[in-house]
């Protein structure tokens, strides 16, 4: 209502003023009206510049002494196992340990029958062989493996190795033996120093030797021609032998 008193005195004022009508003097100042509301808060300002760095006005002291040591702690858990290293280098051999006792023997496992070869055969009577043929004996004295054939007078290799052979023959005169192998001569020994006056004193012819055979290689003993007598009794024997010393690998 206030308001529109106001609005209607604004208006006759100002129609006054056009008329040329003197104006009045200025009425008193209202009645101061009720506070408002307070107003909302402004915008956060910006940051200000940073400031100088603050000098330092202490003085750093110096170094306080150690203190007492504290007591043990507890023990830690155990950690994870580590890897293995590397070997270290050998050490030096130690000294030998005492000797120990004897044992047992074994059973016995060398070699027999054709693995083992072995002959000895003899010659019991007095007959002059034919030169150049193999000289034949009468009988056994030990044939291990069955390798000698006394038929023939021949030995057949039945394990490949180095055989030894030997022969002791007496004689009653000019006497020349030759080791063969497969019809080839390996050795030879004669023995005719005898002369014809002293031919009934038997003498004796002696010789042998080392032979490496492979399987069914031949030897045996021949005379030669002209120096072949040989002599033999139950009491004065005439011996060929031979036999395996290592078997071939």
């Amino acid at each position: 209502m206030k308001r529109v008193e106001l609005v209607l005195l604004a208006l006759i004022s100002r129609a006054a003023a056009g008329t040329g009508v003197c104006r009045g003097p200025d009425g008193h100042d209202g009645t101061p009206g009720m506070q408002g509301a307070p107003g909302r808060d402004g915008r956060p300002g910006e940051n200000g510049d940073t400031g100088d760095a603050g000098m330092l006005s202490g003085v750093v002291g110096e170094q306080g002494k150690m203190g007492p040591q504290g007591d043990p702690g507890q023990p830690g858990s155990h950690g994870s196992r580590g890897f293995v290293g590397p070997s270290g280098s050998d050490g030096e051999p130690g000294p030998p340990g005492p000797r120990g006792q004897k044992g047992e023997s074994g059973e016995g496992g060398g070699l027999a029958g054709k693995e083992r070869p072995a002959f000895s055969v003899v010659k019991i009577t007095t007959t002059d062989p034919r030169p150049e043929d193999p000289i034949i004996f009468d009988k056994f004295i030990t044939n291990e493996g069955d390798c000698f054939n006394i038929r023939n007078g021949i030995f057949y290799t039945c394990k490949p190795g180095w055989y030894y052979f030997t022969y002791n023959i007496v004689s009653e005169g000019g006497l020349c033996i030759n080791i063969m192998k497969n019809d080839r001569k390996e050795a030879g020994f004669c023995d005719v120093a005898g002369r014809q006056s002293n031919w009934l004193q038997y003498q004796m012819n002696s010789g042998g030797t080392v032979l490496q055979l492979r399987m069914n290689d031949r030897v045996w003993l021949e005379t030669t021609p002209g120096n072949n007598q040989i002599f033999g009794s139950e009491d004065i024997n005439s011996v060929f032998s031979g036999f395996l010393i290592f078997p071939a690998e």
